[in-house]
């Protein structure tokens, strides 16, 4: 018999890992397979012509690359900024 306590303490955390296997071969020869049923009708075209995998975000990537460019950009111009203020408002 325990002390009775006001709260419950919290149970351990379980860590539950299924490895993934990517073959790329099998996933471009798959892909392959599904636009040319596409093309001669065999399947409907409401099904997706590509998977997400590997490579698909690499647009999206380089994009928000740009953006981060930009907005260090713009950052280091603010920080500048704040910087001449000070130097003016203190020594001059």
């Amino acid at each position: 018999m325990g002390i009775p306590r006001f709260f419950r303490t919290p149970e351990h955390r379980r860590y539950h890992y299924e490895p993934v296997f990517y073959d790329e071969r099998k996933e471009k020869l798959e892909e392959r397979i599904q636009m040319i049923e596409q093309e001669y009708g065999i399947k409907p075209e409401d099904q997706p012509a590509r998977k997400l995998g590997r490579g698909s975000f690499s647009s999206h990537y380089r994009r928000n690359k740009k953006a981060q460019r930009y907005s260090n950009t713009r950052l280091i111009v603010i920080v500048g900024f704040l910087l001449f203020i000070s130097y003016y408002l203190f020594f001059a």
